[in-house]
């Protein structure tokens, strides 16, 4: 009869064990009663497993915190009663009080009672404990005992009085506790796996490092953040290493960069004894409280921050992406919402380092496959088109005559723009987006769409009184004058003009300090004629931006006007200034040079156009070891881009040069393709310093030399309508006139609108006696460009060789108002 009596008695442990593993309270309630009815020696056993199976059943439904205080307070009193009692001599006989203590410190936790917690915690004497191997149910009761104390010693005021020391000793105990609460969690978890792990274990989890962080011990914190991002992974788990990996990765890109940053250690994989065939182990645990953590000779360590930073991010948006809901259904609204938050927080953190260390790909990658599941969510597709608008760039280390590349740029803007198409009507109210996307189209010499879109930008501001109403000014500004150089026709180019004057003055009007602004007005102005003004405004561009590139190229520019008397002088000045600021770029030199021969003497214009040539192989060589991966893969190559300034370059070009320019891209990609050789980088910006040496010799009437020089720029890009219009200048020299009108008509088929081609054709037109030809290609010049003098001057000379000295009276009179308005310091090509 006592056997049977203590089976039953075993029956009922393993049972009531099984339910509590299980979080099965009611049943465990039920069985502890019946335990207690049958064996009264385990009375005791059964106040503790009743007490325990209504707290734990209790918090299941009403989590502790501070909104469930008073219902805790009304609802855990027949609780506390029965956990009570089993802190009597007989339970602790029973060997229960102990785990009685520790649960009444949590039933105190939840009823706001946190001083009476650390008592019951104290009794238990947890900060004591042995470290040994603990049953699952234990070891989660001990993990939120210690997750609690933290808690409590951090919610309970210290006393004004207490010294510093109990302070500091007070705080160190607060940090240990969570240290060793998460520990515990992290192992109840993989002893767990499909647990849960509660509010008290997952605030443990992430509140230790914080602290660290609080009191500036981010090396502390980092460890401790590998650490828990180190441990074996479980079901419960995946989440919480979400928020996890997401907060490493805010404090390395936040606090932790340069000197002050330390790799982690690579976890010691142990020798094993035993035969070959033995398997190794691919976890390994450091004592009995520590969770198990990953472990193997190939296992990758970052050698850096940017390293770490990344493989974190990668792999939290991996996790994020993979607990992605993608059903649309109502019942998973919540779900899917929590899920999109962490993928977004994740993609916004990878957009953030990856932009700034140039790893835009990825960028790109990450939002690709957040498109599965954010349909219709405007932050994703505004971040989708921000970027593709990034990739439609050109990177200043690209391989500028390479054609792959140029088509590359071509689909980049093509996607950009159709991405951004998708995004608009989800973005109905943003401003900036829109002047990225129209900044994106003035690249690719989209004019038309890109003043669209600065137009809704510029609506969209004056609708709400936005702060970038002034910049939507500019650029829709800037698409007027883009589009007044693209087109011929006279009504539409002075329409075009006023509406672009109309609207840079409102954007300075709205903000003075916008270098950009300024010069664009000045650009404006000196298109128009208006050399004061465009001087005022380039001095108050400078003085909003003393190095700014376009100031300085405008300052040349207009103080090398024939006008300018005794002042002329100061072009030089600006462009030796030019020069200093931008060292590796080549405009300056293209003005010193100009400017040079006529102040200074053909030697010394001579001199600088062979500096020119001389940056330009250099940055040859740079470009040809970074496309080879050489020693000079991180040099400087700033010479591509210290010539434009963001927007300014835009409008610095001439559009309808864009055509022309593709056809003899064209051409000689063709050649290169035919003759089964590699085109040279910077081949047309090294044409170009040899057109300018070809000109200069002209100039200095060395005629063979500059035939040289024609000759070097056309094996490098031997169908540019400038190495033929320069070639036409040299016949043209040699008074060798039927070969300079083919070399003239040859840029014209590949250029139509090259002014100086048609200018000297109808100058050679002149020469061969062919009056009619000569006043017809004139005229056509005089009609495309009404502003150049010497058009007008070459008509005079044509028309009184015809016998009309009134047309030709005008048309030098003409030449005459117009001859201050031309610039001698030519533009960079």
């Amino acid at each position: 009869m006592t056997s049977r009596s203590k089976n039953a008695v075993r029956t009922y442990e393993t049972e009531i064990e099984k339910s509590r593993e299980e979080s099965n309270w009611k049943k465990a309630v039920d069985l502890a009663l019946q335990l207690k009815a049958r064996s009264p020696q385990h009375e005791s056993l059964s106040h503790f497993l009743i007490g325990e199976g209504k707290l734990e059943a209790y918090l299941d439904e009403w989590p502790p915190i501070k909104e469930n205080i008073e219902r805790a307070q009304r609802e855990l009193s027949e609780a506390r009663g029965f956990l009570t009692l089993a802190t009597d001599e007989s339970g602790k006989k029973a060997g229960v009080a102990l785990d009685a203590h520790l649960l009444l410190g949590k039933l105190n936790y939840a009823c706001g009672s946190y001083e009476d917690a650390l008592k019951h915690y104290k009794l238990a004497e947890l900060s004591t404990l042995t470290e040994k191997e603990l049953p699952v149910r234990s070891l989660r009761i001990v993990a939120e005992s210690y997750a609690i104390k933290g808690l409590c010693l951090e919610l309970t005021s210290v006393p004004a009085s207490t010294s510093k020391y109990k302070k500091v000793e007070r705080e160190s105990e607060m940090v240990r506790s969570f240290e060793i609460a998460s520990e515990l969690a992290l192992l109840y978890l993989q002893r767990a796996p499909t647990a849960r792990a509660g509010a008290a274990l997952e605030t443990a989890l992430q509140r230790a490092p914080l602290l660290h962080v609080r009191h500036a011990r981010l090396h502390t914190a980092v460890d401790r953040y590998r650490e828990m991002l180190m441990a074996v992974e479980s079901v419960s788990t995946q989440a919480l290493r979400l928020t996890l990996a997401r907060q490493l990765a805010e404090v390395l890109m936040r606090g932790v960069t340069g000197q002050v940053y330390r790799a982690p250690q690579k976890v010691a994989v142990p020798q094993l004894a035993g035969t070959l065939s033995r398997r190794r182990e691919e976890h390994v645990a450091e004592g009995p409280w520590k969770p198990k953590k990953y472990a193997s000779f190939n296992q990758f360590v970052p050698a850096n921050c940017y390293e770490e930073v990344m493989l974190v991010l990668l792999v939290g948006e991996a996790m994020a992406v993979r607990d992605a809901v993608l059903s649309q259904s109502a019942e998973f609204e919540a779900a899917r919402a929590h899920a999109l938050r962490n993928a977004l927080s994740l993609a916004d953190l990878l957009a953030l380092a990856a932009v700034r260390w140039g790893q835009l790909a990825l960028v790109l990658e990450s939002l690709e496959r957040a498109m599965k599941f954010s349909f219709g969510c405007a932050h994703v597709w505004r971040q989708r088109a921000l970027a593709t608008a990034a990739a439609a760039v050109p990177q200043s280390h690209a391989r500028p005559n390479s054609h792959a590349a140029n088509s590359a740029g071509a689909g980049a803007a093509t996607r950009a723009l159709a991405v951004w198409r998708r995004a608009a009507p989800l973005l109905p109210h943003d401003a900036a987006s829109r002047l990225v996307q129209a900044a994106t189209c003035y690249r690719s010499h989209w004019i038309e769409e890109g003043i669209e879109l600065a137009e809704q930008a510029v609506a969209i501001e004056e609708e709400s009184d936005g702060p970038l109403l002034a910049r939507s000014l500019l650029y829709s500004g800037i698409g007027h004058q883009m589009l007044a150089q693209k087109i011929n026709a006279r009504q539409e180019k002075d329409a075009a003009n006023d509406t672009c004057l109309r609207l840079l003055l409102r954007a300075v009007s709205l903000d003075a300090g916008d270098h950009l602004a300024l010069y664009h007005l000045a650009l404006q102005y000196m298109t128009l004629g208006m050399l004061n003004e465009a001087m005022d405004a380039t001095r108050s561009c400078l003085r909003a931006r003393s190095d700014f590139g376009g100031g300085l190229r405008l300052c040349v520019a207009l103080w090398s006007t024939a006008c300018a008397g005794p002042r002329a002088t100061r072009a030089l000045d600006a462009a030796r200034l030019a020069r200093h600021h931008y060292p590796a770029a080549e405009w300056p030199l293209w003005a010193l040079a100009a400017l040079q021969l006529r102040w200074e003497g053909g030697e010394a214009a001579l001199a600088t156009g062979k500096e020119l040539l001389r940056l330009l192989n250099s940055a040859e060589v740079e470009l040809e070891e970074l496309a080879t991966g050489g020693a000079g893969a991180g040099a400087d190559l700033d010479a591509l881009s210290d010539s434009h300034d963001d927007a300014a370059d835009a409008a610095s070009i001439r559009a309808e040069s864009v055509g022309a320019y593709r056809c003899a891209r064209a051409l000689s990609d063709a050649s290169s393709l035919s003759a089964a050789r590699p085109r040279a980088p910077l081949a047309e910006h090294r044409a170009h310093a040899w057109l300018l040496l070809a000109d200069l010799c002209l100039r200095l009437g060395r005629v063979s030399a500059a035939a040289g020089c024609v000759s070097e720029a056309a094996a490098l890009t031997p169908f540019s309508h400038l190495v033929l219009h320069t070639r036409g200048l040299v016949h043209a020299a040699s008074e060798e006139w039927e070969e300079a009108r083919q070399c003239f008509q040859n840029a014209l088929a590949i250029h139509p609108t090259h002014l100086d081609s048609l200018v000297q054709l109808g100058a050679t037109y002149y020469s061969l006696g062919w009056l009619r030809l000569a006043e017809r290609t004139l005229r056509e010049a005089g009609a495309l460009e009404p502003a150049r003098a010497d058009t007008w001057r070459r008509l005079a000379l044509v028309l009184g060789a015809l016998g009309e000295p009134a047309a030709a009276a005008d048309a030098a009179a003409a030449a005459i108002a117009l001859h201050p308005l031309r610039p001698i310091a030519p533009r960079a090509p």
